[in-house]
């Protein structure tokens, strides 16, 4: 089943063309690395198929879901229930601790609290996390393991995550992604400049100057 459609997207800044016609395809359950150098909308890709830039032009589709055609609402929902988004920096809430960040997104989708919280402990138990520990005083690889388990915890059924072992050293690059790619339903879209982290992927897209090609 197609969990991911991007169809001939086009995203312009001012008097720059940043995406020009993207499209591709992501199947529940396979993981995709992109890859590119700085600056040539490999992260503005991923805002517009996490709903949070509008695309100029093109088509996202996300299940049985067109996201940039239905209602905010609709778009709120898909971004809490359909879609987990690491991002380069955890993005933690600093007077939560690891356990509540982790669990609010379950909160506010309907779970009690008690439920939340033991699905947050599930899920950080195995990173090493304790998650009563405040988040404030977290180091940077365990930021972003905790914000891995933030993006799980409502089993999406994409997961994007934009370098998540960018800043992480060896040990703690190796516990995220046994995380984001253990087997499952879910798809993912990987950014990432190490090509070790890469060849973790079915297959990788390469992007340069707004544009994709494809290697396998």
């Amino acid at each position: 089943m197609t969990r991911l459609v991007v169809e001939d997207l086009h995203r312009r800044f001012s008097d720059r063309d940043v995406l020009h016609g993207v499209g591709f395809e992501i199947a529940a359950g396979e993981t995709v690395a992109l890859m590119g150098p700085s600056g040539c909308g490999k992260t503005t890709l991923l805002q517009i198929i996490g709903l949070i830039d509008r695309p100029d032009a093109g088509r996202v589709v996300l299940g049985d879901h067109e996201p940039w055609s239905a209602p905010s609402a609709i778009r709120a929902e898909l971004r809490l229930t359909w879609l987990g988004f690491v991002f380069q920096r955890g993005n933690l809430i600093d007077h939560l601790s690891a356990r509540e960040n982790v669990a609010l997104p379950a909160w506010r989708a309907g779970q009690s609290r008690k439920a939340a919280l033991a699905r947050a402990d599930d899920l950080l138990a195995p990173l090493g996390i304790r998650g009563e520990t405040p988040s404030h005083v977290l180091s940077i690889g365990e930021t972003q393991r905790v914000a891995v388990a933030r993006a799980l915890v409502n089993r999406p059924q994409l997961i994007l995550a934009d370098e998540p072992t960018g800043s992480l050293d060896g040990a703690s690059a190796r516990s995220v992604l046994a995380a984001l790619l253990a087997p499952g339903e879910a798809a993912v879209l990987l950014v990432t400049h190490d090509p070790d982290v890469a060849a973790r992927a079915g297959r990788t897209l390469h992007m340069r100057d707004g544009k994709l090609r494809e290697r396998a």
